[in-house]
């Protein structure tokens, strides 16, 4: 499953912060892994520990995979997170490698599916390909450090060879199978956000998705900024409705929806409020062009027909004023648009300060 770029990084940097409270715990795992690993050595080979405790090498490796460990609880960043995990599964195993003892019993072949277990285990936690392929890569290549360490006979190089290969496709192939999985819920979630935020019918913005996208915009909106507002209601939809049928009144409906969808701005906002009562918001758009685009959406809404049935509109305008909420502005549009009822209806009224100001 294949995303645009800019998705790719949204999925990236979501599934990241999802799992980020337990990666947070997992990088501090290495530390005490590689002192798991020194002791069934030990055991497995009878050296005693102490040879491994009065090595200096020990600590510093120790010391070294916990400062990573810590810094990495406080990376916020998928790919620098991503690259980061790489170098720390990566410097464990070398760390384990160089934590091995020759013993004459080939005591290394029993636990070298350590160094095959470690990628296969955490790759399903990359979102990306590439570091995951690295880890593998360094990883097994730590393996065989170990291998030289110990003077292993041919037969355990020829096993873990085997290992490794198998180790690299199961890997690969648990990670695609979980990323897939991630990548389905990914996009099943954004749909389900995408219906929680428009208005079934019309498949305009709700109300609370359009409060909420326009406080956005007057937010980032500056003192020499434009906006203009509009709100739009069918006249008479009640009757229209009420004689022909619910079916006819939702399809007009959804084609005065589809008016407002063509306005020509590509960055216009446009939602339903509740009933046969529309709004839009114009980002970069004067008052003065805001009732030109209003009066091409007024006459489009009047050559609907459904059915034998006829629509007008009536709308409000108003443009934002700097340091105004969309409240303010919204309730500058409403007022318009009631002027503009009881002038007679399907006409446009922009704001003044002359218009009543009771709503």
């Amino acid at each position: 499953m294949r995303f645009t770029p800019e998705r790719e990084a949204a999925y990236r940097t979501i599934t990241f912060n999802r799992q980020r409270g337990l990666l947070r715990v997992l990088v501090m795992f290495p530390a005490p892994m590689l002192l798991l690993f020194i002791c069934l050595q030990s055991l497995l080979s009878g050296i005693p520990l102490g040879i491994w405790f009065a090595n200096p090498l020990l600590y510093a490796l120790l010391a070294m995979l916990l400062v990573v460990g810590l810094w990495m609880r406080g990376v916020t960043r998928a790919a620098v997170f991503a690259w980061s995990g790489v170098a720390l599964m990566a410097f464990y195993c070398l760390a384990c490698a160089l934590m091995t003892l020759p013993d004459s019993r080939d005591t290394i072949a029993l636990i070298l599916p350590l160094f095959i277990a470690s990628p296969l285990v955490v790759s399903p936690f990359w979102a990306r390909l590439r570091p995951v392929i690295a880890m593998i890569l360094l990883c097994y290549l730590a393996g065989m450090v170990a291998l030289v360490r110990t003077d292993a006979s041919s037969t355990v190089w020829i096993a873990y060879l085997m290992q490794a290969a198998a180790g690299a496709v199961v890997a690969l192939f648990s990670r695609m199978i979980v990323d897939q999985a991630r990548r389905g819920h990914f996009v099943a979630t954004l749909k389900l956000e995408q219906f929680a935020q428009i208005d079934a019918l019309t498949s305009l913005l709700n109300r609370r998705h359009f409060i909420g996208a326009g406080e956005l915009l007057v937010e980032h909106m500056d003192d020499h900024g434009t906006m203009t507002a509009c709100f739009v209601d069918l006249d008479d939809f009640k009757r229209s409705n009420d004689e022909g049928s619910h079916r006819i009144g939702d399809q007009m409906l959804v084609e005065t929806a589809r008016q407002l969808q063509a306005v020509e701005n590509q960055e216009h906002l446009a939602g339903r409020l509740g009933g046969d009562e529309f709004a839009l918001l114009l980002p970069g758009v004067t008052l003065t062009r805001a009732i030109v685009l209003a009066e091409g959406l007024r006459d489009r809404i009047a050559a609907i027909k459904v059915e034998g049935f006829a629509l007008t509109a009536s709308v409000g305008v108003a443009e934002w004023q700097p340091g105004e909420s969309l409240s303010d502005l919204l309730h500058r549009a409403d007022l318009a648009l009631l002027e503009a009822k009881r002038q007679g209806r399907n006409r446009i009224v922009p704001w003044s300060a002359a218009l009543p100001a009771d709503s």
